[in-house]
């Protein structure tokens, strides 16, 4: 006869790993947002360097940036703009999950900006390759948060894309950077935003 504590923990453990998936689904759009436009800039970046664009990449970038993030904080710009948006209530493992992603995107950034500062931002391999690191603990992590095995060989693709584009010379990183974007953070995004909708 199973003890009724232990049926307890096991039905609290199996709740806080629901609560987990399904906010890495509700979140899902998310990634996919990102990895689209992340994507965009660094296709815009190889066509600039190529020479077969005359924009400017970093006007692009600005957009692919500030565009995400916008879309990302949508709660809190509506609720700064007067908006009557409810907070979430977020389990403990939601919290979690939600704070590791915007630790990540906070580091991300603040790799960016010391690129730009530096004036290293021409040295694509060494930033891309600290990017992927990132994304690799993001989704490794965030993988036994929401009890999702598939995210950690997600994971490992982003750290084979590490030693890929610390590799990489020219504007192959660039290329890189975008097929990784697409294939290893839209394309998760958009597997768990279609797995969200047939679950309904």
């Amino acid at each position: 006869m199973v003890d009724r504590g232990v049926e307890a923990d096991i039905a609290f453990i199996r709740s806080t790993l629901e609560e987990g998936r399904a906010f890495a689904r509700r979140r899902s759009p998310d990634m996919a947002v990102w990895g689209l436009f992340v994507a965009v800039g660094y296709l815009a970046t190889y066509a600039f360097v190529r020479g077969w664009s005359p924009v400017n990449p970093n006007w692009v970038w600005l957009a692919c940036i500030v565009l995400p993030w916008t879309y990302s904080l949508r709660r809190f710009w509506l609720r700064l703009f007067g908006r009557d948006v409810p907070a979430p209530v977020r389990s403990p493992t939601a919290q979690a999950f939600a704070m590791l992603w915007l630790g990540s995107g906070l580091s991300i950034l603040t790799l960016a900006i010391a690129a730009n500062w530096s004036g290293m931002e021409s040295n694509y391999h060494w930033y891309d390759a600290a990017v992927a690191c990132v994304l690799a603990t993001a989704f490794f992590a965030g993988s036994f948060l929401c009890n999702v095995g598939w995210l950690r060989l997600v994971a490992v693709a982003w750290w084979a894309g590490a030693l890929l584009m610390f590799g990489a010379g020219g504007g192959t990183v660039l290329l890189l950077g975008a097929a990784w974007m697409l294939a290893f953070l839209a394309m998760p995004g958009l597997i768990l935003f279609l797995n969200a909708r047939n679950a309904e």
